[in-house]
């Protein structure tokens, strides 16, 4: 199995739980896509450059008969699919689980806190 397979199992696999997690929590994908956007522009950046000093630096290598060949300098193409993945997976997961709602509600709640009846 070659890296950019490997790589697109988990951004499959991550895009579903995403779309899980929406439809579970009844998130609208225009209320997040800004901040997962900004998220993934982050972690690309931030995996060109530390992907290439540590590449460099001798840290570790890639075998050739597994990648598929385009680089972001020393970084090979597919190292990019799993900062795609994270974006995906860790809202989702967050979500799944109980984490607040982009609205400020704990699994649809109401944000002011007045789900308990009066006594």
């Amino acid at each position: 199995m070659n890296s950019a397979l490997l790589s697109l199992y988990f951004m499959a696999g991550s895009s579903l739980l995403l779309v899980i997690a929406l439809r579970i929590r009844r998130i609208r994908m225009r209320r997040v896509l800004p901040a997962l956007g900004f998220s993934l522009a982050v972690l690309l950046v931030l995996t060109a450059v530390f992907d290439n000093v540590m590449i460099a630096s001798g840290l570790f290598d890639y075998g050739q008969q597994t990648l598929l060949g385009p680089r972001v300098g020393l970084a090979p193409i597919e190292d990019f699919s799993y900062p795609v993945s994270v974006v995906f997976f860790a809202p989702a997961l967050w979500w799944l689980v109980g984490g607040r709602h982009p609205d400020g509600s704990v699994r649809g709640l109401p944000v002011d806190g007045n789900y308990m009846r009066d006594q």
